[in-house]
């Protein structure tokens, strides 16, 4: 029989590789907006912020300088006749320099909680609507501020009042989710037109791109009915080119292109007015609204047409880019491939499969990280999962190519300090790389349990390890040393994993692949832990439903109750407002996270189990008290902890 060669399988990877990224970075056609030569769109959303920097920059003496809003606006100038601010601090000079360009402007004034910045706020936006009256088309005081539970009704509708007052010749509206105008009827009145916000992505219950269009329809009839004798504006609407699924609704630059055309389309036909948000891709919303936050963009940061509004489209534009990336992760393979070893085809057709796949998840994930990492320390996560998924891909290779891969360690071993001192092979090795990517699939899962409105599925960093430890080690693993830790770890993916789907529904296909990906993980786990009693998990569970309870009525009962909002609205020195404002400045700054990962790391040094009690207690508090990063890794940090510890306890053998 024929027998290939390592250099010819690695040519054939490469080739296959090729062929791949090709063809999924081919472009798509997709269906045009309909428009007539030379029209122009309505109305764009405009922010001047590029890669590194963010509104809350101004504070710190940031200046956004008028060359920079005059090139974007002579850009924008080219396909649009209009564009929304959300502020007027720092864009003084939008108005003054879109008429330069011919575009009209919907001036935003940004209204907070905080009544002596919105009182500065109105004043400009007064000022400024004054100072241009000609490009001025609308002044629209606050942007879903009653969405962030900010301001009450009432108070909005009397700063509406202040503006139409003082600008009688200038319509004047509020901006605002839809929703959101139909829960507060004493807001409408105050205004001259209703802006209302439709996007399907976000939606309580997310609309897919197929249905999408049919449902701006269906909210836009509804708000017209419920609201009538209003003039309406959809303020907002559009897709993200990138970031997580939500049920059935999958960002994409081609899902971007088609609801955008589509929506355009039918709005010119039924005559309605829109704005798009928005024009250029934004990274610094990432912060707040996960990776598809920083992708709405008709154009990207450095202003670069995404060819969103005409022309084909791929969704892997920068597949040339990943085709590098594929072929140096095969490229290291290499030294493996060329030792002397005589394998049967069939066995070269696996290694080659394993190269192409491996590669090509390896590139994904990259690529994914790229979009959602938002500062230094989810670089360095995303550089650590890497490195992890990296490492199992060439020990798979080792494995295929007929190398003797020796069964990882059990944690207990891994964990007992005793064995530190003798054993430093291959097995100790394996073991901990292995318990590295348990690690982190726990971390991942419990981020998607707590934030799952934002948090990616980095599916493609996982696959590759899931498949290759279910493969080598297809025969059970038992040893003396197997214990609760295993078993706990499989429980806590199988059941996080399941309550991921359940939240997501199945729809979400992300969220399917990661549900697959968790069980591949967890099933070794529980199959090398036979026997082992489970009673220890009864005062984690304790913890963690109290903790759970307790921090959800802080939640909803002081932070986000309406109730709260107007009462402290009206008395904010009261002392439940003190108590919500002071816990307001606790979660800013995160101090509820760092305080638990602190107190989980000192459990782990110490080996204490009423310190890994609390620990995971005050974890759930960071978590359910607005998702603090460093809480995840405190309550996975001390679950492990109480699990060996549980472990070496006799009671529990």
């Amino acid at each position: 029989m024929t027998r290939l060669s390592g250099p010819i399988a690695y040519l054939l990877a490469l080739l296959l590789l090729v062929a791949l990224w090709s063809l999924l970075g081919q472009p798509r056609a997709v269906q045009p907006a309909g428009l007539t030569a030379g029209q122009k769109l309505q109305c764009v959303s405009y922010a001047p912020f590029e890669k590194a920097q963010s509104p809350f920059d101004l504070d710190d003496g940031l200046t956004i300088s008028e060359r920079r809003i005059e090139q974007d606006l002579a850009l924008l100038s080219q396909r649009f006749e209009c564009v929304r601010t959300y502020s007027v601090t720092g864009l003084e000079a939008v108005p003054k320099l879109a008429g330069k360009f011919g575009l009209k402007v919907l001036l935003g004034a940004w209204v907070s909680a905080d009544p002596v910045a919105t009182r500065k706020e109105l004043e400009r936006v007064i000022a400024l609507a004054k100072q241009h009256p000609a490009v001025v088309r609308a002044v629209i005081v606050g942007n879903e501020t009653l969405l962030r539970k900010e301001v009450t009704g009432a108070q909005l509708a009397s700063y509406l009042r202040q503006v139409k007052a003082a600008l009688p010749e200038v319509p004047v509206t509020y901006a605002d989710v839809w929703e959101f105008w139909l829960k507060h009827p004493e807001v409408a009145p105050a205004t001259d037109f209703v802006t209302i916000h439709i996007l399907p992505y976000w939606e309580d219950d997310p609309a897919s791109i197929d249905t999408a269009i049919a449902h701006i329809s269906q909210v836009y009839g509804e708000v017209t009915e419920q609201i009538p004798g209003k003039r309406l504006l959809i303020g907002e609407t559009g897709w993200p080119s990138a970031g997580r699924m939500r049920e059935g609704a999958l960002p994409s630059l081609t899902n971007q292109a088609r609801f955008i055309r589509g929506f355009v389309q039918l709005a010119e036909q039924q005559g309605w007015q829109y704005n798009l948000i928005e024009a250029f891709d934004q990274p610094w919303k990432r912060i707040n609204e996960g990776a598809a936050g920083g992708y709405w963009g008709l154009y990207d940061t450095h202003r670069a047409d995404k060819g969103v509004l005409s022309g084909a489209v791929s969704h892997f534009a920068q597949w040339r880019t990943l085709l590098l990336l594929s072929a140096f992760a095969v490229a290291l393979c290499l030294p493996l491939l060329i030792q002397p070893r005589r394998l049967p085809t069939a066995r070269w057709a696996l290694v080659i499969a394993t190269l192409v796949a491996g590669a090509l998840l390896l590139a994904m994930q990259a690529d994914q990280f790229s979009q959602s990492a938002r500062n230094g320390w989810e670089y360095a996560w995303a550089a650590f999962i890497m490195a992890l998924s990296l490492g199992v891909y060439l020990l798979t290779i080792q494995a295929l190519t007929g190398g003797q891969i020796a069964p990882p360690l059990p944690i207990a071993t891994l964990l007992d300090p005793t064995a530190h001192r003798t054993r430093f092979d291959l097995p100790w090795l394996n073991g901990w790389l292995r318990a590295a990517i348990l690690f982190c699939a726990l971390v991942e899962n419990t981020g998607l349990v707590f934030n799952a409105r934002y948090l990616s599925f980095n599916s493609p960093a996982f696959v590759l390890p899931a498949l290759a430890y279910l493969w080598l080690f297809r025969r059970p693993v038992t040893s003396a040393n197997a214990s609760l830790i295993e078993r706990h770890i499989a429980l806590f993916l199988t059941f996080s994993a399941g309550f991921i789907l359940l939240n997501e529904t199945p729809l979400n296909l992300q969220a399917d692949l990661w549900l697959l990906v968790t069980l591949l993980l967890a099933w070794p786990l529980w199959r090398e832990s036979p026997g082992q009693r489970l009673s220890a998990l009864r005062p984690m569970l304790i913890a963690g439903v109290t903790a759970y309870a307790a921090t959800a009525s802080v939640r909803y009962g002081l932070m986000e109750s309406v109730e709260m909002v107007n009462r402290c609205a009206e008395a904010a020195h009261g002392l439940s407002c003190t108590l919500r404002t002071g816990m307001g400045l606790i979660i800013h700054w995160r101090l509820l996270g760092w305080l638990s990962l602190g107190i989980a790391l000192l459990a782990v040094t110490r080996r204490s189990r009423r310190l890994g009690i609390l620990a995971l207690m005050l974890g759930i508090l960071g978590l359910v008290l607005y998702n603090a990063a460093q809480a995840t890794f405190a309550l996975v940090l001390a679950f492990l902890l109480l699990s060996w510890l549980a472990a070496r306890s006799p009671s529990t053998r």
